[in-house]
């Protein structure tokens, strides 16, 4: 009865709103004949199935959460709208999240092909080669940057490369390191928001845009920290430093997560008594942080394991 009350509770935080030792690799089999070995290289997919692998190493519907950030960052700077200038907001936003996904896979492909939830992955199953991935991010990274520069503003696009950089050249080398990947990861997934503000003409020191980021990064840590303990024995058979590969019982994890609820719950009474927004805006903002608060708490009060 422990545990399942523990995994219910991380499930309720997970939609709120994201150990072993590394097992060895299996040896590899010989050869019959020279050409063997060319013969399990990755076949290159049909024209008809590219689309639908791209969409897969982009990670088509987290990088469409990503642009709903970033077009509410947009919305609350800008009104009227304009049109083109949100488009070319969304679209380079998705491209740059669609590069950032993908080099994400091509430097995770071994670990990715230890966990039951990513082995069907197209790079560790052997539906694309790791050359044509690596192609496909720098294009779309390319054209993601180029069109945030070209059409909204150096600094968007400054921060559009940022991302694309701090996810797969800080965040993933951190994960097999430290359970504080994902603070690092939530720092990411903070940026986007602030990319909508400042391509519709918003200051990126201020304090509008403080609040957008800091509530998304507030956010992430217990929902990044339930789907950890979720899936916490297929990260730690992907070699991942998660918080709950160290926390069998869970309880550090609770913690932390009803934390930064708590947190998050108190960000909009700390913003109305600065004068920055209405009353409404914290009264409001309970109907969605008091589910997450709440979760938090049972999370914290299920007996451990």
């Amino acid at each position: 009865g422990a545990r399942p009350a523990r995994l219910l509770c991380a499930r309720r935080l997970s939609t709120s709103g994201l150990p072993s030792p590394l097992p060895p690799l299996p040896p590899s089999q010989p050869t019959a004949a020279a050409g063997a070995e060319s013969a399990l290289a990755p076949a290159a997919p049909g024209l008809l199935g590219l689309p639908s692998i791209y969409l897969e190493l982009s990670k088509a519907k987290l990088s469409g959460l990503v642009v709903m950030t970033t077009g509410a960052g947009h919305l609350l700077a800008q009104l009227p709208l304009d049109p083109l200038l949100l488009g070319a907001t969304l679209s380079g936003t998705f491209l740059c999240a669609a590069s950032a996904n993908t080099l994400n896979q091509v430097i995770e492909i071994p670990r990715d092909a230890r966990m039951a939830r990513t082995a069907k992955r197209p790079l560790p199953s052997g539906r694309i080669s790791p050359a044509h991935a690596l192609a496909f991010a720098t294009t779309t990274g390319g054209a993601g940057v180029g069109t945030l520069l070209a059409l909204t503003n150096p600094t968007t696009a400054a921060l559009g490369a940022a991302t694309i950089g701090l996810y797969a050249g800080v965040y993933t080398p951190l994960k097999p390191v430290t359970h504080y990947n994902t603070w690092v990861g939530a720092v990411v997934g903070a940026v986007p928001p602030l990319m909508g503000w400042t391509a519709a003409g918003g200051e990126l020191l201020s304090p509008e845009a403080a609040l957008l980021s800091g509530a998304l990064f507030l956010w992430q840590i217990p929902h990044f920290l339930a789907l950890a303990w979720m899936y916490r024995a297929d990260y730690a058979a992907g070699g991942y430093e998660m918080l709950p590969r160290r926390d069998p019982t869970g309880e550090r994890t609770a913690a932390v997560c009803l934390e930064y609820s708590c947190y998050l719950t108190a960000l909009p009474f700390a913003v109305w008594a600065s004068g920055l927004t209405g009353c409404m805006f914290a009264v409001e903002s309970l109907a969605f942080n008091g589910v997450m608060l709440a979760a938090a708490a049972q999370f914290v009060l299920a007996p451990p394991n």
